[in-house]
């Protein structure tokens, strides 16, 4: 009879192929505003009053982010967290080995999640310029998926972060270690 444990260990060994697909889809996202940026920038030639320049940068900047996601990311990471790579961990005292299963598994969903976050908010950011005038709701909807994005991306740097803002720190490493 499966256990939680080893349900979320098989769903965890599909992290790979869904990194993997969502670079893909951001690699498609990324070509589709190019050329959709191409054609914006036609039609702002032909002095169409909806091509505006904001959306022009935004899509040619979405197309950026996603043709270049690893180094967005990494830069990203950089600007956030003072280091381009995402913090490694080892489990604390008071998980057992079951648990490091769920504990990675859970980490690593995070991450994917993360990831999703922040390519959906380059496509809000991307929405909110597109429509002729911009969207303050959707913009501001859209940075919060970014920045939330690489928060979620770097969760063991966030959770060090909120530690350290709130005097948790103990309890932090009971669970986590971090850089170990």
């Amino acid at each position: 009879m499966p256990t939680a444990s080893s349900l979320l260990e098989a769903f965890g060994n599909n992290f790979p192929g869904l990194t993997q697909f969502l670079t893909m889809l951001a690699y498609g996202i990324g070509l589709w505003s190019g050329v959709s940026t191409v054609c914006l920038l036609q039609r702002r030639l032909r002095f169409d009053g909806s091509a505006t320049l904001g959306a022009i940068i935004v899509r040619a900047a979405l197309c950026a982010t996603c043709l270049y996601l690893p180094t967005a990311v990494s830069s990203a990471q950089e600007t956030f967290f003072a280091s381009p790579t995402i913090l490694s961990y080892s489990v604390g005292s008071a998980v057992s080995t079951p648990g490091h299963i769920v504990l990675d598994v859970v980490i690593r969903f995070v991450q994917l999640v993360g990831l999703w976050a922040f390519l959906w908010g380059g496509v809000l950011l991307n929405r909110a310029h597109g429509r002729g005038h911009y969207d303050p709701g959707l913009g501001s909807k859209a940075v919060a998926h970014l920045v939330g994005g690489i928060f979620c991306i770097n969760i063991i740097a966030a959770l060090q972060m909120v530690a350290q803002s709130f005097g948790l720190e103990d309890l932090l490493n009971y669970l986590l270690v971090a850089g170990g």
